[in-house]
């Protein structure tokens, strides 16, 4: 095998790169080993790329099988391997962390559970999508400790597009960490069955806010992190739980947590089930406009949804397409090319998002 470098306007379906390629940001555009087709070399193309590497003198036997999906092309690099990595080792400490303030008592160490969250996102080194690193990580039994460390870590990202302090971005993420832990005190039975619950064992977990409000009430935290641990399951049209709050009697940070709290359950990969697609997960949310703080849901939707332009996405009757444009009212249902035809899903309603490709 030999590599061959090609102008961008030289390269054919059926190559394969030699090298990752990524933008001038630094984030992963296409992994190496990918067999390019007519789509890939169009988003080179648009990033500018203008060189690549292809490896010539491969077979069929040589050629890795393929990967099909788009998360399963990221979950084949360096750079995710790395970042499970990291993330693994940080949910092990906060894991350390629940275990010793729910049964030692021990306090609560601020620093260095916001190191770890700083750790996982400094592993993220090239800038990739953080939504879709998440979506990488699957098979997890232990999911409190895992869910956590990803609402926390999307707590991060949405304070960035909020264009919150650094104290309130560490705040929030804080809180996003915490949130759950009231889970530690639910039977293990229950938190990690592999299915849907009963109404009896649904009402044992929906006492984890209050239990979660308690035991940080003896910790050395501020009342707007314990009060997120509380009203985490409020909604804005006063449906939640567990103390019926709406609007603005919920705390601003249970608001925001409450949206990377729902946005993460859809999308996790878990042992029992695959996540649900963005598309998907932002038209669920679009349903339900009024549970969420409209400004707080507006801003987090409108940046999801455009980090997938030029992405490749399969239709709910198997065509595959590249995502145009986001339409501005639907933000779920985007304008579509699939070849040479348009498709605007916001005026198609028996189409619809169903997988990243």
């Amino acid at each position: 095998m030999t590599i061959k470098r090609l102008l961008t306007s030289e390269v054919e379906p059926g190559m394969v790169l030699a090298n990752d390629i990524y933008d001038s940001a630094g984030a992963l555009i296409v992994p190496k080993e990918t067999r390019l087709d007519k789509s890939i070399i169009e988003k080179l193309e648009k990033y500018s790329i203008f060189i690549v590497k292809i490896l010539e003198g491969y077979d069929d036997e040589n050629v890795p099988r393929e990967i099909v999906g788009y998360y399963e092309k990221i979950s084949a690099t360096k750079e995710f391997e790395e970042f499970e990595h990291v993330f693994n080792q940080e949910t092990l400490k906060l894991r350390n962390a629940f275990n010793g303030v729910v049964d030692k008592g021990k306090d609560v160490d601020k620093a260095a559970l916001l190191q770890g969250v700083d750790n996982i996102l400094k592993a993220n080194r090239n800038n990739n999508n953080m939504m879709d690193m998440l979506n990488c990580m699957r098979g997890y039994d232990d999911l409190t400790y895992v869910h956590c460390i990803s609402v926390a870590l999307v707590c991060n990202v949405m304070a960035g597009w909020l264009g919150m302090s650094k104290n309130d971005t560490d705040e929030l993420t804080f809180a996003g960490l915490l949130h759950d832990i009231g889970k530690v005190k639910i039977p293990k039975q229950i938190i990690t069955k592999p299915g849907k619950l009963t109404d009896a064992e649904y009402k044992i977990v929906k006492h984890h806010p209050r239990l979660g409000y308690e035991i940080l009430k003896k910790c050395n935290v501020s009342n707007d992190v314990r009060l997120v641990a509380l009203m985490h399951h409020e909604r804005y049209d006063g449906t939640g739980y567990p103390l019926g709050y709406s609007g603005e009697k919920i705390t601003k940070f249970a608001r925001i947590v409450a949206i990377a709290d729902v946005y993460d359950a859809m999308t996790a990969n878990r042992v029992y089930r695959e996540g649900m697609c963005p598309f998907e997960v932002i038209e669920h949310f679009q349903s339900g406009m009024k549970m969420y703080d409209p400004g707080f849901l507006y801003q987090f939707l409108e940046h999801t949804a455009q980090t997938y332009v030029s992405n490749k996405v399969q239709l709910s009757d198997g065509q595959v397409g590249k995502v145009a444009m986001i339409n501005k009212s639907e933000l779920g249902r985007p304008i579509v090319l699939v070849g040479d035809k348009v498709i605007d899903l916001s005026k198609n309603s028996k189409l619809r998002v169903v997988k990243m490709m």
